[in-house]
């Protein structure tokens, strides 16, 4: 076993001083971005917004039980939830839009997946939202299935 170690230490301190420095250059890092418009900046703002409301809107839907081994359905509150009930549909629309806007607006293919995605979800929405106003009697009635004061 020791003599693995050895090995391996040896091998270590052999390849480090065979390695050379690594060296970073900043302007080389700044350049691609400096290139990007202002469709990409505007774009990429929009896509971390919806992911950050995502992300807090999973959190939420996972802290619903209390006990992980009750059947127990909880109305879901808080960030977006008091709104919509369906954020995290809402949010994930919000990325793909921000990824059309990074697109420009002028690549088809994106066009056809955003139009994808807010029909697919849209259904999914409204079906959810049936079933928590079916489920719930207190369900807050003023909630939208996706899109405030839309949908």
């Amino acid at each position: 076993m020791q003599y693995l170690q050895g090995q391996i230490a040896e091998f270590i301190v052999k390849g480090r001083a065979r390695m050379p420095d690594l060296i970073i250059d900043s302007s080389s890092l700044l350049k691609p971005l400096l290139k990007l418009g202002w469709c990409q900046w505007i774009g990429a703002i929009i896509f971390m917004w919806g992911s950050l409301h995502q992300t807090r809107c999973h959190a939420i839907l996972g802290s619903l039980r209390e006990h992980k081994d009750s059947d127990e359905y909880v109305i879901p509150c808080g960030d977006w939830f008091n709104r919509v009930s369906c954020p995290h549909y809402l949010a994930e629309l919000v990325i793909y839009f921000g990824m059309l806007i990074a697109s420009g607006g002028s690549v088809i293919p994106v066009w056809f997946m955003f139009l994808f995605v807010i029909t697919n979800l849209s259904f999914a929405a409204v079906q959810t939202h049936r079933w928590y106003l079916q489920k719930f009697e207190d369900y807050p009635r003023s909630r939208y299935a996706i899109i405030p004061f839309l949908c």
